[in-house]
């Protein structure tokens, strides 16, 4: 078994450790080459000299870029895995350029998706091209044109190339049909930028929801597997918390570039991007706004405005007004989904502690403790009086106290000395209470004796009888009752009442020949039946045991149950020490039969020894206080729970923790839902009424500064 549980953590801790690092590897993963839609099979594999030569071609290019160019904004070419396929395709290239004093500024296209193309080739362009293509990280890198391979490319002076190369005259160089735009510098994106393309912490918030679950698991399953899953649920809650919290780093935060010029509702991809919802280009580069801008993007076009946007085309801010950033810094994003995901799974783990694990116990100590505790040890109630017990505290007492006996006894304990529950003990310095004692149990034991001795008498010789009369009764198998009388006074002393003992009655009515019981009753008491011999045959023998059996037990029962209750008053004032367990505080040995388990005249002897021994007993108690109150008569009842050990300890400790953890995350995250959801309704007209404030010809400036709605 032993070996089944150390395979399964070795299993669970690979796991969990394969689970983070795949999580890390996808999280800093490198962004996968752009698919060209142009391209189709068949395509051929990167020869080792080309790839020699292409990454010859890329460090020259890294080595430029590093030590000329400003801003990094030369292309940084990065192969990997899809590098080694090659994609030829004929296509026109077109070029457009940024206006600005630094080389390397034009920008090569194949039908709408950018390529990089080495910058002593310009001259070889003509109007339809034979290009062979490998996808990089970043932009697809031309690694043959019309004929010319970077296998037999000539490095020359890369600042120098563009001068010195002039353009072919059948090269098919499209020009922007509009004046050029300018690039006013490349910067990154801000966090607030950043936090629009931030994923919403959902897939964070389900993690922790996991981790909750295996926090509530860890409490319930075996021992050997609660460290593991401790420490797997609080890696993975601070895995998530850090990347829900975390702040981007450079490498997070892509790039915007900052151009000027004049928008116009035209393009160069205009009539591929009939998805957009206005068709506006700066220069050749068609613009993708957000859907919210759509009224008001129209008040720049015509007008030299300053633009960011990222690589993708995506306008991050336009104008004076328009911005992204200014969105999200005064109306922040309501993500709500990760409060719902959260509380739900709080809501989970807090439904399965209530229904699976008893809490009152871990609630109580864990208040205790951190109240503070300390230990007792006491040997006399007067000692006990004079501390002041609190609940948490650790108790050990020692003295002569009374077992207890309960009002209603509860069907799922087992009482071990029944009637008595030594679990709970009365420690007071009152005189104890005396043994149990029955005028009732007297007669009717008397009637018992008296029955069974003429019925089973010891020996076979009555002095009372004719040794002749004797010999042939005894031949003739009959029963004789030599004192008669006796029963009959006896039964009547029992069954004084009227109601009491009908059947026996009248069978010793029918025996002694007489009208009835008073008659019978009035001849005994007057000596009428003395020396009055009843001979029975052994039928009726046994009918009249039986009888006298039944109508003494009756009496058996009641009595024990009477003296059983009155057992139960103890003298008012002390204390009652309890075991919410059930622990036994005597060292006594338990009897093997319970007391109502023995037949009726058997009861009451095994109720006084019981009582003579438990009365007044020797007693120690120990564990830890749980609870403490005061009943009517002023005994103070102190419940004790046995010390939990070190794994029981934490156990409790951990279900406070967790129960009130997921208890102030439900809440808390509930209402963060709640309000969420309110002002991501209300956020996309807030921010329309504060362009259309800003945009609003009628409005002083004063009232055009952002007022935030949260």
């Amino acid at each position: 078994m032993s070996t089944i549980v150390i395979i399964l953590a070795v299993m669970l801790a690979c796991s969990i450790g394969a689970g983070c690092f795949f999580w890390y590897a996808m999280r800093h993963r490198p962004p996968l080459a752009k698919p060209l839609p142009f391209i189709s099979p068949p395509y051929r594999k990167l020869s080792d000299d080309e790839r020699r030569a292409v990454e010859r071609y890329i460090d020259s290019m890294e080595k430029y870029r590093k030590n000329t160019v400003p801003n990094g904004i030369a292309d940084h070419l990065v192969l990997n895995s899809q590098s080694n396929n090659v994609y030829p395709v004929t296509r026109s290239i077109t070029r457009y350029g940024l206006s600005t004093d630094e080389p390397y500024q034009w920008r090569y296209y194949l039908d709408e998706v950018e390529v990089h193309l080495p910058p002593l080739w310009e001259q070889y362009i003509a109007d339809e091209n034979y290009v062979e293509l490998i996808k990089t990280q970043t932009i697809p890198l031309v690694i043959s044109l019309n004929g010319h391979s970077l296998v037999n490319y000539v490095y020359e002076q890369p600042a120098l190339a563009p001068a010195l190369r002039p353009v072919g005259p059948q090269a098919s160089i499209r020009k922007e049909e509009s004046e050029n735009i300018e690039l006013l510098s490349v910067r990154k994106e801000t966090v607030e930028e950043y936090a629009l393309s931030r994923p919403d912490g959902t897939r964070e918030t389900c993690a922790i929801g996991v981790a909750f679950l295996l926090l509530f698991f860890s409490l319930t399953g075996p021992v050997v597997l609660m460290p593991w899953l401790v420490m797997a649920a609080i890696t993975i809650i601070l895995v998530s918390c850090w990347s829900l919290y975390r702040r981007p780093g450079k490498k997070d935060l892509r790039e915007i570039h900052c151009l000027r010029g004049a928008p116009k509702r035209w393009g160069l991809f205009g009539e591929s991007n009939q998805g957009q919802i206005s068709n506006i280009s700066l220069g050749i580069i068609d613009l993708i706004y957000p859907a919210h801008w759509q009224p008001y993007v129209a008040n720049d076009l015509g007008q030299p405005t300053e633009v960011d946007i990222y690589l993708n085309r995506h306008v991050v801010r336009q104008g004076r007004f328009l911005s992204l950033q200014d969105e999200v810094r005064n109306f922040p994003l309501q993500h709500w989904k990760k409060n719902l995901v959260l509380a739900a799974g709080s809501l989970l783990v807090l439904v399965l502690l209530i229904v699976c694990v008893p809490l009152s116990m871990p609630l109580k100590l864990s208040i205790a403790w951190l109240k503070g505790t300390e230990s007792v040890q006491v040997h006399s109630v007067n000692d006990l009086e004079k501390i002041p017990l609190r609940v948490g505290d650790s108790l050990n007492a020692t003295g002569l106290g009374m077992c207890s006996i309960p009002t209603t006894y509860q069907g799922n304990r087992s009482y071990a000395f029944m009637p008595f529950d030594c679990s709970a003990i009365y420690w007071n310095n009152a005189t104890p209470l005396p043994q149990p004692q029955s005028d009732i149990i007297d007669k009717a034991t008397a009637l018992l004796t008296t029955t069974n001795q003429q019925l089973h008498p010891q020996n076979n010789t009555d002095p009372k009888l004719n040794p002749q009369l004797a010999t042939a009764i005894q031949k003739s198998g009959m029963i004789l009752l030599d004192d008669f009388a006796d029963i009959v006074l006896k039964t009547q002393d029992l069954c004084s009442q009227e109601q009491d003992c009908v059947r026996l009655k009248n069978a010793l009515v029918n025996l002694g020949n007489a009208k009835n019981w008073e008659t019978l009753v009035r001849r005994a008491n007057s000596g009428a039946l003395d020396g009055m011999n009843v001979l029975l045959r052994p039928v009726s023998a046994e009918a009249l045991e039986n009888l006298v059996n039944t109508a003494t037990s009756s009496f058996f029962y009641r009595e024990t149950r009477r003296a059983t209750e009155a057992l139960n008053s103890p003298p008012p004032g002390g204390f009652l020490i309890l075991s919410d367990e059930g622990h036994q505080w005597v060292k006594h040995q338990a009897p093997t039969v319970s007391l109502f388990n023995y037949n009726a005249p058997d009861q009451w002897p095994e109720l006084q020894r019981l009582a003579g021994m438990l009365l007044h007993t020797p007693f120690s108690a120990s564990g830890i206080v749980t609870s403490i109150s005061t009943d009517a008569n002023g005994t103070r009842h102190i419940v004790l729970h046995s010390e939990p050990d070190v794994i029981t300890l934490g156990r409790y400790i951990g279900t406070s923790l967790l129960l009130l953890i997921v208890t102030i995350s439900f809440i808390l995250n509930s209402v963060l839902t709640l309000k969420r959801i309110h002002r991501n309704r209300i956020r996309t007209s807030a921010i329309q009424n504060y362009y259309d404030k800003c945009f609003s010809p009628t409005l002083s400036p004063s009232h055009q500064n952002i007022r935030p709605l949260f």
